[in-house]
């Protein structure tokens, strides 16, 4: 018969502070022609870059435009067999990303202020998990060291050395903001960024033997 063994879990929870954040504004402009709805949005999205880049505020803020598109608007006329072009809707997104969480407010009520008339998502997201993880990982073998301990002691048995160790730690991804109708404001708008939890797990086999031998 081969040497005694017991298998455990352990998990292990590390809180960390988001240090990144993106925003999404979209810019929507409408005219009577195609033209005309295209050039407004291109003059209201330079006139919000123009804005956010020009404030020295905003540390390390990276600015990227993103999902143009223009449509056309058709009448709504009951029983028109054909239905007209009555106007053209131009959309454009700018994606502002941050290193400080604390000014997401403060970006957003620029951008609202410049032309921005639309908040389409807020995340926060740490750029560096690894020490958390590491941490996380730590307290999970921490953890199951000490439940194959006390399972060992019960059985009156020593606890020896760790035969197979499996694991695994999450990634966490950007926590989404909830956005509310937002519109032109003289304060900053309070955004909090909230916490991101990184959780590690573990399955450990000990070997045991005789009481002393571990």
């Amino acid at each position: 018969m081969g040497p005694g063994w017991i298998q455990v879990s352990g998990t292990g929870s590390v809180q960390v502070d988001p240090d990144r954040a993106t925003v999404t504004f979209a810019v929507e402009t409408r005219g009577s022609a195609a033209g005309e709805a295209s050039e407004a949005n291109a003059d209201a999205m330079d006139a919000v870059l123009r804005a956010l880049r020009r404030d020295a505020g905003f540390d390390e803020l990276e600015l990227a435009t993103h999902g143009y598109s223009l449509r056309p608007e058709y009448s709504n006329v009951p029983n028109q067999r054909v239905r007209e072009v009555v106007a053209y809707m131009a959309l454009n997104n700018v994606r502002a990303t941050l290193s400080d969480v604390n000014a997401v407010g403060r970006v957003i009520d620029r951008a609202i202020a410049s032309g921005a008339n639309r908040v389409a998502g807020i995340n926060f997201f740490t750029l560096d998990t690894g020490p958390a993880r590491a941490q996380a990982m730590a307290l999970a073998v921490r953890t199951a060291r000490a439940e194959a301990q006390v399972i060992a002691g019960s059985l009156g048995c020593g606890l020896g050395e760790p035969l197979e160790v499996s694991s695994s730690a999450s990634r966490p991804g950007p926590v989404p903001y909830q956005v509310e109708a937002m519109s032109m404001r003289t304060a900053d708008t309070p955004i909090e960024a909230g916490d991101q939890t990184v959780t590690a797990h573990v399955s450990i086999r000990f070997a045991i033997g005789l009481e002393g031998s571990g």
